[in-house]
C-alpha cells in the first residue's frame, strides 16, 4: 500500500460527508483530531489481520526470492566461497586439536597466555562462520562490519604475545572490571526497563572483585583497555594505540570503512560495498557485489590470530600449519579479487553501453 493510502482514504470519506451536509466541517476536524488514536488503532488492527492471513504466501514469495538469488549468487563467487569455507574448517580444527592437546597441561601451569590466545582464535574462526553466511547471502557490508571484531581479536592476540604472560593474566582479569562497569549501567536503568535491581550482596561482591584489581594494578587498570595501560605506559590506553604497538595500524582504512557499517553517521548509509560505483540505489537488500574485501579481511585476521596461538609451541608440525593457512589466505584474495575484478569490468561495459544509448 502506499504511505498516504489510508490518509487519502479517510479525508475522501470526510469531504463526502461535508459536501451531502451530514457533518458540519469545523466540528468534524474536531472530531476527527480527537478520535485519531482510536481510529489508527481501528486501521492497525485490520491491517495486521490482513498481513496475518498473507503471511504464508508472503514468506513463501520472498523465500523464494531470497534462494533464488543465493543460488545465482553462490554461482558467481563460488571458487572463492568454498576456499573461504575450506579454510574455515581447517582454522576449526586446527584451534580444536590444538586446545585439546595442551590444555590440561596448560591449566596446571596456570599458563595465562595459552588460555586467551586459544579464546581468542575460537572467537575469531566463530566470527570468521558468521562473515561467510552474509558473504553468502550476499550482504558484503555486513560482512565487513562483522569482520571488523576479528581485526581487533587479530591486535589483541599479536599485542598478548608481544608482551607475555603478565599482560594476557591482566587482560583475561580486566573482565572484572567490565563486570563492573556493565552492572553499573544496568542498575541505573532496571526501573526504565522494568527490571530487577542486582541483590546488594552481588553488587558488592562485584565491586569488590574491581577494587582488588585496581589495588593491584593501580587506577588505570579501571580504564577501558587498562588491562594494556602498563605494558604501553600510558593511563588510558585506546584500541589503537595497541593496534599501532601491534604494527597493525596500516589496516585502519579498512577498519574505518568497516565501522561505516557498525555506526549511524552519514557515510554509513551512502557508501555500499553493494553497490557498483556510482550507482544512487537505497540498498535495503542482498548485493552480488562487494565481497573482495570482507573476505581477504577475515581470511587475513584468522590467521593473524592463529599465528600467535601456534607460536606457543616450537615444532615442525606449527610451523607447517601456518604455512598452510597462509597458503590458503592467498587463495582466498586471488578468488575473490578476481571475481571482483570482473565483475566490475563488466558493470562498466553496460554503463558505458548505456551512456552511448543515451
Amino acid at each position: 500500500m502506499n504511505p498516504d493510502e489510508l490518509h487519502n482514504l479517510l479525508a475522501k470519506k470526510l469531504a463526502q460527508l461535508i459536501d451531502e451536509g451530514k457533518v458540519d466541517e469545523d466540528d468534524a476536524c474536531r472530531r476527527l483530531q480527537k478520535n485519531i488514536p482510536e481510529l489508527s488503532d481501528g486501521f492497525a488492527s485490520i491491517l495486521y489481520k490482513s498481513f496475518g492471513k498473507r503471511t504464508r504466501s508472503m514468506l513463501r514469495e520472498r523465500r523464494r526470492e531470497q534462494n533464488n538469488f543465493e543460488r545465482q549468487h553462490y554461482l558467481l563467487w563460488k571458487e572463492g566461497l568454498d576456499r573461504l569455507e575450506t579454510y574455515l574448517v581447517v582454522a576449526y580444527e586446527l584451534g580444536e586439536n590444538f586446545n585439546g592437546y595442551y590444555r590440561s597441561e596448560a591449566a596446571k601451569r596456570q599458563d595465562y597466555l595459552f588460555d586467551a590466545l586459544t579464546r581468542l582464535q575460537a572467537r575469531s574462526v566463530h566470527v570468521g562462520s558468521e562473515v561467510l553466511c552474509l558473504l553468502r547471502s550476499g550482504f558484503a557490508d555486513g560482512a565487513h562490519a562483522r569482520w571488523r571484531t576479528a581485526h581487533e581479536l587479530a591486535v589483541v592476540a599479536t599485542f598478548l604475545v608481544q608482551h607475555g604472560e603478565d599482560v594476557a593474566k591482566r587482560y583475561l582479569k580486566h573482565e572484572a572490571v567490565e563486570s563492573y562497569k556493565a552492572m553499573l549501567q544496568y542498575q541505573e536503568y532496571t526501573e526504565a526497563l522494568s527490571l530487577k535491581k542486582v541483590p546488594q550482596e552481588d553488587e558488592q561482591h562485584i565491586k569488590k572483585s574491581r577494587d582488588i584489581l585496581i589495588d593491584t594494578y593501580g587506577k588505570s587498570f579501571g580504564t577501558q583497555y587498562g588491562w594494556a595501560a602498563d605494558a604501553l605506559k600510558k593511563e588510558r590506553p585506546n584500541f589503537f594505540d595497541i593496534e599501532k604497538a601491534t604494527g597493525m595500524d596500516h589496516i585502519r582504512p579498512y577498519y574505518k570503512m568497516a565501522s561505516h557499517n557498525v555506526h549511524a553517521n552519514p557515510k554509513g548509509i551512502q557508501f555500499r560495498l553493494g553497490l557498483a560505483k556510482g550507482e544512487k540505489l537505497l540498498l535495503a537488500g542482498p548485493s552480488n557485489l562487494g565481497l573482495a574485501d570482507p573476505a581477504q579481511n577475515i581470511a587475513v585476521s584468522i590467521l593473524k590470530t592463529t599465528t600467535p596461538l601456534l607460536g606457543l609451541v616450537d615444532n615442525i608440525d606449527s610451523i607447517v600449519m601456518e604455512k598452510l593457512m597462509a597458503r590458503y589466505v592467498d587463495e582466498i584474495i586471488e578468488s575473490f579479487v578476481e571475481t571482483q575484478q570482473q565483475m566490475d569490468e563488466y558493470d562498466e561495459s553496460l554503463q558505458s553501453a548505456q551512456n552511448e544509448y543515451d
